[in-house]
């Protein structure tokens, strides 16, 4: 895998994480949603002033990977949500770690997943948890391979297509 670094998100990256966010989620959805519904379900959840709105919460930070100076991939926290069954006093959701396909399998995932375990930690957190398509079978394993374990589940919901989410979490050190 060639070099990566990973830094800080501003506000000035909204257009950058509406882009990773909205081209990794079509790379693995888009052969099971309608056009229609992913492309209106993608304005909805990754434009520009929604990236921008979030990057302004201080409870949602957020970090981009570059592969040589490429933005590949990113991740998302946030503080004061949690889904019922997540376990812990201080749980931190790993809202988004998404990379784009041709930055998989490098160590570039390992690596986010390793910062987003820094940041949650830094804050006093003391489970990291998530929500993943239940057929995601490649997230699943990476997952699985970073301590997650099922915890409960969920309805995400893509235009008049409902799936379900599974939640997982980890115990931090």
């Amino acid at each position: 895998m060639p070099p990566y670094a990973i830094r800080p998100a501003t506000l000035q990256d909204a257009p950058i994480l509406a882009d990773l966010g909205a081209r990794t989620f079509r790379e693995t959805f888009e052969t099971i949603c309608s056009p229609g519904d992913l492309d209106a379900f993608l304005a909805q959840a990754y434009g520009e002033a929604i990236q921008r709105a979030e990057l302004a919460d201080p409870s949602r930070p957020a970090r981009v990977l570059e592969v040589e100076g490429v933005p590949s991939g990113f991740l998302q926290l946030r503080l004061g949500h949690r889904e019922p069954g997540v376990p812990g006093l201080r749980p931190v959701e790993l809202q988004r770690i998404y990379l784009l396909r041709a930055a998989q399998g490098g160590g570039c995932g390992a690596a986010l997943m390793a910062e987003a375990v820094a940041m949650a930690l830094a804050w006093g957190g003391d489970t990291l948890w998530l929500g993943v398509w239940e057929n995601n079978t490649r997230a699943l394993a990476f997952y699985a391979r970073s301590g997650f374990r099922e915890v409960g589940e969920h309805i995400f919901q893509i235009g008049q297509q409902i799936d379900r989410d599974l939640i997982l979490a980890r115990d931090l050190p």
